[in-house]
């Protein structure tokens, strides 16, 4: 059983899992804007040490508030800052309300002046080609952070366990997404009904994400307490993806009060 590893005051503890830093916040509109701050000064420290970075994004609603906080912030030379982002449907038109690009676009992109925004094209004519083709991109920029969310069913990225590999040979991959994560997608409002949901997405891999020098995870929300509950304090296996993140070496996890709430340790 992990214990407190320090206290910043009575409502945020600090708690290690592994190698996980674990912070716990009363509301999710906190959670979402201290690792915005977070993210902002890691952004700046690459800035100090390279002409350009790199960041990689998720696209969910639990990252809104994280993504609204980060645009906002004036101190960040974003211009210098290339943005690549972590899954989308295969077959799906960026013109699609549920497209992950289109999100990206609409809550962070459009806000800032980035170097550049680079897209997984769920339309690609060859699926191996395009993996190819932003596993190379990937390779190449080197996102130097990734902010992260994590599936009900406790999924990295498009990363589902049944086909979640710690040890993939590939950086990006296509998927076949399971049924709870379908289902997710329409508790989440992305669609109405999971027949609406395809089936196939584009995703970078959990081994990949793992070599991404610094990584923020932001999970609010009671809805993701079992998934939480099982990354933290169950086994780090397969079952449950995002479980391997006690073995990054720098990652903070951002939970509210909600989302923490099924742990066995006292808030």
């Amino acid at each position: 059983m992990p214990g407190a590893d320090k206290m910043e005051n009575a409502s945020v503890p600090f708690l290690r899992f592994g190698s996980l830093l674990v912070r716990i916040h009363a509301t999710r509109a906190e959670a979402g804007r201290l690792a915005a701050r977070d993210a902002a000064q890691e952004l700046k420290a690459l800035l100090q040490r390279e002409s350009r970075a790199s960041l990689l994004l998720s696209a969910a609603v639990s990252q809104l508030d994280i993504l609204t906080a980060l645009r906002d912030d004036q101190s960040v030379d974003w211009t210098r800052i290339a943005a690549l982002h972590v899954d989308e449907y295969v077959g799906m038109a960026v013109s699609h309300p549920a497209s992950f690009r289109r999100f990206i676009a609409e809550h962070f992109v459009r806000h800032v002046h980035l170097a550049a925004f680079h897209g997984i094209d769920g339309q690609a004519p060859g699926l191996a080609v395009e993996c190819r083709r932003y596993a190379a991109l990937l390779n190449e920029l080197r996102p130097g952070l990734a902010i992260l969310g994590i599936g009900e069913n406790g999924h990295l990225a498009f990363n589902d366990p049944p086909v979640a590999r710690f040890d993939d040979p590939d950086d990006v991959k296509p998927v076949r997404l399971d049924e709870a994560c379908r289902a997710q997608q329409v508790h989440d409002g992305a669609f109405d009904r999971i027949e609406d949901v395809p089936k196939l997405a584009l995703t970078v891999t959990v081994s990949r994400l793992m070599r991404v020098p610094r990584v923020i995870v932001v999970v609010p929300g009671p809805t993701k307490r079992n998934a939480v509950r099982l990354a933290l304090e169950g086994p780090i296996d397969q079952a449950c993806p995002a479980s391997i993140l006690r073995r990054h070496g720098n990652a903070t996890l951002y939970l509210d009060r909600e989302s923490a709430a099924g742990l066995s340790i006292s808030i």
